[in-house]
C-alpha cells in the first residue's frame, strides 16, 4: 500500500480550536505562543465564515 502524505494544511485542519489553546499553554517560547495563537485565530475565522455564510 502507497503511504499518503500529508501536507501542513491537512495536519492544521486536524486541530480544534481548543486543541491549539492548549498548545499555546504549552509553548515554551514567545515566537511558539504567537504561532500556536494565530493558528486558533485562524480557526475561529474559518468558523464565522461559516456561521455568517461567507
Amino acid at each position: 500500500m502507497e503511504k499518503k502524505e500529508e501536507n501542513l494544511y491537512e495536519l492544521f485542519q486536524k486541530y480544534s480550536y481548543t486543541e491549539l489553546k492548549q498548545l499555546f499553554k504549552e509553548a515554551k517560547t514567545k515566537d511558539e505562543q504567537d504561532f500556536y495563537m494565530t493558528l486558533a485565530d485562524m480557526v475561529l475565522q474559518k468558523k464565522q465564515e461559516e456561521v455568517i455564510g461567507d
